[in-house]
């Protein structure tokens, strides 16, 4: 999966142990990882960590990671990634680590 002159904008590698394997290149990826926790005394699969990455409106690519935790009333955005889409000669890699509820 080496051929970068594709269309897709991301690529996406998990390993779920023995529930299997993902690889895949596409223009849009949003994943959701929720692990167990007890709540008013019974289990519950809550999300903790989610990702969402998708070319903006003018053409940035957007990797977002945003962390969850059932006793917020807002999800906390950890991380927000852009990158130029399709310019030729952009190494441009913008990075913003402010925490930002959401």
């Amino acid at each position: 999966m080496n051929d970068l002159n594709n269309d897709q904008r991301f690529e996406i590698q998990c390993d779920a142990g023995d529930a299997g394997r993902l690889h895949a290149r596409t223009n849009s990826v949003s994943v959701r990882v929720g692990q167990r926790i007890r709540r008013n005394g019974a289990p519950e699969i809550w999300d903790s960590v989610i990702i969402l990455c998708q070319e903006t409106e003018d053409g940035m690519l957007s990797a977002k990671v945003i962390v969850c935790h059932p006793d917020w009333e807002q999800q906390l955005q950890i991380a927000h990634i852009q990158s130029g889409a399709i310019e030729p000669n952009s190494s441009t890699l913008e990075l913003d680590l402010k925490p930002t509820h959401i």
